[in-house]
């Protein structure tokens, strides 16, 4: 599997994950670096956080910003 900073999209091309601290969309990279597996082809947005028990999802460096300040 190769790795792209390309947004994570569902099966009508729409944007699935947006950042919950700055609004830009998470991609397959972000993903993989913070170790959440990638949503199934199928997969809902919904679906997909409820099976992982998230209530948002952020970019690593935004989630460091915020503890940091």
């Amino acid at each position: 599997m190769s790795l792209t900073s390309e947004p994570i999209r569902d099966l009508q091309g729409r944007v699935m994950f947006y950042c919950a601290a700055c609004g830009l969309p998470l991609t397959e990279d972000d993903f993989f670096y913070q170790g959440f597996r990638m949503p199934r082809y199928d997969e809902s947005f919904e679906d997909y956080m409820d099976a992982e028990l998230f209530d948002r999802v952020t970019h690593d460096d935004c989630m460091k910003a915020l503890r940091a300040g």
